[in-house]
C-alpha cells in the first residue's frame, strides 16, 4: 500500500501485537550473516513511527531528525488535543525533486489518528525539512533524511486498498450552475459528488472531492421564493448527504443522515425539494463523514436573491471567496497562494464580495489598501453597515462586503492567522510556503500594476 499526502489512510495506530511482529521481522534480521544477511539489512522496509505532540502548549515532533530509506514507511501518530499535519518545505528538497501530492499531508483531529507516508521513488538521496503546518509558528518541525533504498513507485490508476485512484482533474469552481424549469416552475438542479485529482498549487495534484468536478462546487442563484429541486448522485465509494446550510427547508431536505434520511449509497442518489428562503448567502456541504468529505472539496455556495434589495447591499458586480482548511490546505476557493484567482476592478467600482468559511479554523481575514463595508452576516442585512479592514470568520459565517480601496494599486488580502498564509523562509529570505492570501487588484489608470503572473512568493 502506498499512503501519501493527500490520499493518505487515516486510522487507528495498529495494535502491540503488529509492532511486535515488526520488532520480529527487524530481529530475524539482524540474525542474518554474510553477503545475503548484509544486503537484506540494508533493503528490508521498515516502519518508523513519529508521534505528534502538544502538551504544555509545547507543539513538537518526538523526533525531529528522521532517517528513512526508500521502501519504509513513515506513521505521523496523532498524540495531541489539537489538528497537526506534515507539510515539506518545498525549497528544502533536493534539486530536480517533484512529491506531487505527498509535498502536504491531512489534518489529523483525533487523537490515534495516523499518516502513513511512504518513501517512494520520488524521495532522492537528501534532507527534506517539514513542518506542521498550523503550528509552524510554534516551531513544530523536523527534518526527513533519505539515503539508499528501492521501491516501484505506484502508477496513476494503480490501486489503493482496492479503489481505484482517480485520474479526473477537477476544474475552478463557483460557475452557476444550469437549471431546467419543472412543472409548476420548478427549478431543477443536478449534482453529482465523486472523486477528482485537484491542484491546489502548482504542480501538485491532491485526491479530493468534488460536487460536479468542481472546487468549490458550482454556485446555485435563484431568487427568494423560487422552488427548488435539487438531485444529488453519489459516484462516490461511500455515502455521502448534501446539507443546505442556514436554509430554511423541511426536515426531511436537511440532509442529516440518520435524523433527517437515510445516506445517499454509492450509485443511489437522492433528491431534495423545498422553497428558496430566507434570502442571502447560503451554503452547500456534505454532511456525511463531514471533516472528511467536506474538506476534501464537497462544498459550495447557494445564494438567494433578494426581490427588492436595499441600495446598501446592492452593487455593480459581485465575486465570491470560499476558505478552507482542511485536507486541501489553508485555501480561498480551493487554491493556494498564487493561484487564488485575483479580484479585479476599478477605483470607484462598488464590487460585492460574497465570503464564507467552510474550514474548521478562525480566518480573521485582513486587507491591505483601505476598508470594506460589512453590509450582511450569516446571509441577513445589517441595518447598520460596518466599516472594517480585518474580518474574523468563524467555522460556518458568511459576510457580504463592499469593496471600498482607497488608492490604485495589487493589494493582498489575507488570513491574519500568519501561519495559515505563509511558511518558514528560505537561505534566499523567501517564504516556502503561501496559502489563505488573495489578491485585489485595482485600476486607476495610473498606478503600475504587479505581474502576477510569475509570484512565487509576497
Amino acid at each position: 500500500m502506498r499512503a501519501n499526502a493527500f490520499t493518505a489512510h487515516i486510522k487507528p495506530a495498529l495494535s502491540g501485537a503488529y509492532l511486535f511482529l515488526v520488532a520480529l521481522a527487524l530481529v530475524g534480521a539482524s540474525a542474518c550473516t554474510g553477503a545475503a544477511g548484509e544486503e537484506a539489512r540494508r533493503t528490508e522496509s521498515r516502519v518508523i513511527d513519529v508521534e505528534m505532540l502538544d502538551a504544555d502548549g509545547k507543539m513538537r515532533f518526538s523526533s525531529d531528525r528522521i532517517e528513512a530509506r526508500r521502501g519504509d514507511v513513515v506513521r505521523f501518530v496523532q498524540r495531541g488535543d489539537m489538528p497537526h499535519n506534515v507539510q515539506f518545505v518545498r525549497n528544502s528538497a533536493p534539486d530536480g525533486v517533484e512529491l506531487g501530492d505527498a509535498w502536504t499531508g491531512p489534518y489529523l483531529n483525533m487523537k490515534g489518528e495516523v499518516y502513513e507516508l511512504e518513501i517512494d521513488e520520488r524521495f532522492a538521496d537528501g534532507e527534506y525539512d517539514f513542518v506542521c503546518t498550523p503550528h509552524v509558528g510554534f516551531e513544530m518541525k523536523g527534518t526527513l533524511v533519505v539515503s539508499g533504498g528501492s521501491v516501484e513507485a505506484v502508477e496513476p490508476g494503480a490501486t489503493r486498498e482496492g479503489n481505484v485512484v482517480p485520474e479526473i482533474v477537477g476544474e475552478q469552481g463557483l460557475k452557476e450552475l444550469e437549471y431546467t424549469v419543472g412543472d409548476g416552475g420548478v427549478k431543477e438542479f443536478h449534482l453529482m459528488a465523486e472523486r477528482i485529482r485537484w491542484e491546489t498549487k502548482e504542480g501538485s495534484l491532491a485526491d479530493a472531492m468534488a460536487y460536479n468536478r468542481m472546487i468549490p462546487g458550482p454556485l446555485i442563484r435563484v431568487t427568494e421564493g423560487d422552488r427548488v429541486r435539487i438531485t444529488v448522485e453519489n459516484r462516490l465509494d461511500e455515502p455521502h448527504t448534501t446539507h443546505w446550510h442556514g436554509l430554511f427547508v423541511p426536515n426531511d431536505m436537511d440532509g442529516v443522515p440518520g435524523i433527517s434520511q437515510d445516506p445517499i449509497e454509492p450509485g443511489d442518489s437522492f433528491t431534495y425539494e423545498f422553497v428558496a428562503d430566507p434570502a442571502g448567502t447560503r451554503l452547500y456541504h456534505s454532511h456525511f463523514n463531514a471533516m472528511s468529505q467536506e474538506g476534501a472539496g464537497l462544498y459550495g455556495m447557494f445564494v438567494i436573491e433578494e426581490k427588492d434589495p436595499p441600495a446598501s447591499r446592492q452593487a455593480d458586480r459581485e465575486e465570491q471567496w470560499i476558505l478552507g482548511d482542511g485536507p486541501l490546505g489553508y485555501v480561498i476557493n480551493g487554491k493556494e497562494f498564487p493561484l487564488i484567482e485575483p479580484i479585479e476592478m476599478t477605483l470607484g467600482e462598488r464590487v460585492k464580495l460574497r465570503i464564507a468559511n467552510l474550514g474548521g479554523m478562525y480566518h480573521p481575514m485582513h486587507m491591505h489598501g483601505g476598508f470594506f463595508t460589512v453590509v450582511a452576516k450569516d446571509g441577513f442585512g445589517l441595518d447598520v453597515p460596518q466599516k472594517m479592514n480585518t474580518l474574523s470568520v468563524a467555522p460556518g459565517e458568511t459576510y457580504d462586503v463592499i469593496l471600498d480601496p482607497q488608492f490604485g494599486g495589487t493589494w493582498i488580502w489575507h488570513c491574519h492567522v500568519l501561519s495559515h498564509a505563509t511558511g518558514p523562509r528560505d537561505a534566499d529570505g523567501n517564504e516556502t510556503a503561501a496559502g489563505m492570501i488573495g489578491v485585489v487588484v485595482v485600476h486607476d489608470g495610473e498606478t503600475q500594476l504587479v505581474d502576477m503572473s510569475e509570484h512565487t512568493h509576497h
